[in-house]
């Protein structure tokens, strides 16, 4: 073996290990860079020289640069990563949405209580002015409480729009990022050599579009990685990028919906099918949070006009009339697809909602279509639990309210989104503002005899249902000692009879009488038209009974109101465990993650040691080649 071999051998390896130092000193600078992954110098032999008496090596050679890299790890973090960002978006916004619902003084419950109580003190004196006006004040309190949270929540679903528009972009802008690095890594591959940083930022980015929306990666032959969304959906095809857009939601332009558009085709995206990342969180809670509290605002808001309304009817004001409505609310809405059938640049079916009942409303949105099975009728599909309500004829109710159809026909592949209730908080507001027009008065009067042996008075008067006709003149009279009674008319025939029972009322055309004591058999009470109304609080004190009323699904206001910050506290606390433990999951994949790929600076250092030496022992061949060249050449003299 020559000299000039062992010269040979000795500066490849000199170069190896300087190659070596090279690709430490890289690690070491790069251990804090977020997405680094570690690089390793790949070395080979170079094929021996045979020879007479065998194979002599003929040194190493630096055969390329490789980065450590984990498949199945990446794809677990970016997974968790993903997850963690959808709960923690979540979380985030559900903690605002809760501020909403004020507790204490703050919350409806207390206002709503507040008018009773003020309807309370009017009973005691229902000719004041000055207990009227506080009334007033305070039904107008309670109406400017409801818009307020209700602007509050449409508020937070314009912020949903604006973050998902601006996340959307970011996607966008990552995506033709990446689509550009596919094309320079497949460029790089073709000649021979692996381009790792920019496979590093290949994977950051990636990683960041994860953060948004989740995304699931396939490697191709040529090095590329495309990405998919939404089940299946080609956001990077090798080095084309696609686009997510923002559309208005098919039937409510106020809410946020999604597609992709891939080569000029644009394909709507079921946001269901987002599983993770802030977009799936903030559509979640678009889709979920704020429509559960809109609704469950508007239940209540709805519910107490109504009843309010209806008992207002009930009464007589200061100059005798009939009350009128105290509450405007936001009328019920049915919004059609904006796929359905139109004609002249309008929708060719349209429809009316109206409350029917405002005790059975739901919190709940529904949505309406042609039944298949006879298109005069409709099916009707409750979207908080998916109860189907089959064959609806036209005008009828369900749930407290009518669907009445204003044009039409209704196409067979129609759609409706049916909103009885979310809408009436946002337009509550009090229509009665002159103090003397509250209907504290009952219309009718009963007066007990002054013969009366009994120890019976009259308790509370209070028109509870509509009359069936208008008040006429009745004589109520007790005809033995068991309570039996007959409700008498001008002309003394029986209109009514019945037994007298302490615990209810005696009931006829809409009006219910309550009387204390106990009636003796010849006991007579004169019941008639009201005619001072300022000295009458019959409706004043039925008022005052709907705080203890089962007003909404069989519950006070108040129990009704407790339930929905029960409810919004526990959606709160589940949605902050999920975000805590997405949260830790993801950390634990990504340590797992930098464990295998990220580096080691106790490991690099013992490695640079390590490759200082080899280059340290390579320097010492070159000096020893140099010798003996330098021997051989004065031999040769």
């Amino acid at each position: 073996m020559s000299s000039s071999m062992l010269m040979s051998i000795g500066t490849q390896a000199m170069f190896a290990a300087y190659a070596q130092l090279n690709t430490i000193s890289n690690n070491i600078a790069n251990a804090n860079t977020v997405g680094y992954s570690r690089q390793r110098t790949m070395q080979t032999t170079v094929e021996g020289q045979v020879t007479g008496s065998g194979y002599f090596g003929r040194g190493v050679t630096v055969a390329t640069v490789v980065r450590a890299s984990n498949l199945f790890l990446t794809q677990q973090a970016e997974s968790a990563r993903s997850m963690a960002a959808a709960d923690g978006t979540q979380s985030d916004m559900l903690q605002q949405l809760e501020k909403v619902f004020g507790s204490g003084d703050a919350g409806l419950g207390h206002a709503a209580t507040a008018v009773f109580n003020a309807f309370s003190d009017l009973a005691a004196a229902p000719a004041d002015l000055s207990a009227r006006q506080a009334v007033i004040a305070r039904c107008e309190d309670l109406a400017s409480m409801c818009r307020s949270d209700s602007d509050q929540i449409e508020a937070l679903q314009a912020n949903v729009f604006v973050d998902v528009k601006n996340s959307v972009a970011e996607v966008n802008t990552l995506a033709a990022q990446v689509a550009k690095l596919n094309e320079r890594i497949a460029n790089a591959l073709g000649v021979g050599h692996t381009p790792n940083d920019l496979m590093d930022q290949r994977d950051a980015l990636i990683a960041q579009i994860g953060d948004k929306v989740t995304v699931h990666t396939i490697d191709a032959s040529d090095g590329t990685i495309s990405l998919f969304v939404a089940g299946g959906q080609n956001l990077v095809l090798g080095s084309l990028a696609g686009k997510l857009v923002v559309r208005p939601d098919e039937y409510d332009s106020s809410r946020a919906a999604l597609s992709i558009s891939m080569s000029g085709q644009e394909t709507p995206l079921d946001t269901r099918a987002i599983a993770g990342g802030s977009l799936a969180g903030a559509l979640t809670f678009q889709n979920d949070d704020l429509v559960e509290a809109r609704n469950r605002l508007g239940q209540l808001s709805a519910a107490l006009a109504v009843a309010m309304n209806k008992q207002q009817s009930h009464g007589i004001d200061l100059q005798g009339n009939v009350g009128q409505p105290l509450f405007d609310y936001g009328t019920p809405k049915a919004l059609p697809a904006a796929t359905n059938a139109t004609a002249a640049g309008a929708f060719v079916a349209s429809f009316a909602l109206a409350i029917t009942d405002g005790g059975a409303l739901q919190a709940s949105e529904y949505e309406l279509q042609a039944d298949p099975a006879n298109p005069a009728l409709y099916n009707v599909t409750r979207r908080c639990d998916g109860k189907v309500f089959s064959g609806v004829a036209d005008g009828a109710s369900i749930d407290g309210f009518s669907i009445t159809l204003n044009s039409g026909p209704l196409g067979p592949l129609d759609r409706f989104l049916l909103k009885p209730v979310s809408c009436a908080a946002a337009d509550m507001a009090l229509k009665v503002t002159n103090p003397r027009a509250v209907a504290a008065g009952s219309p009718v009067t009963a007066v007990a005899s002054t013969a009366n042996k009994g120890t019976a008075t009259v308790g509370m008067l209070a028109v509870v249902a509509d009359p069936s006709g208008p008040y006429q003149p009745l004589t109520l009279k007790f005809s033995s000692a068991t309570g039996d009674y007959d409700l008498l008319d001008s002309t003394n025939a029986v209109v009514a009879s019945g037994t007298w029972d302490a615990s209810s009322p005696i009931s006829y055309n809409g009006f219910a009488l309550k009387l204390k004591g106990t009636p003796a058999m010849g006991d007579v009470f004169s019941i008639a038209p009201t005619a001072y109304p300022a000295a009458s609080n019959g409706n004043a004190l039925a008022f005052d009974q709907m705080a203890s009323t089962r007003l909404i699904e069989g519950e006070t206001f108040s129990d009704a109101y407790a339930q929905v910050l029960s409810g919004m506290g526990v959606r709160v606390q589940s949605a902050m465990n999920a975000a805590e433990t997405s949260s830790a999951v993801s950390a634990s994949a990504n340590q797992a993650l930098a464990s295998e790929v990220g580096v080691n600076l106790d490991e690099e250092a013992a490695k640079l040691i390590q490759y200082q030496q080899a280059y340290q022992a390579a320097a010492k061949m070159l000096t020893t080649a140099q010798t003996v060249m330098d021997v051989l050449l004065q031999l040769g003299r």
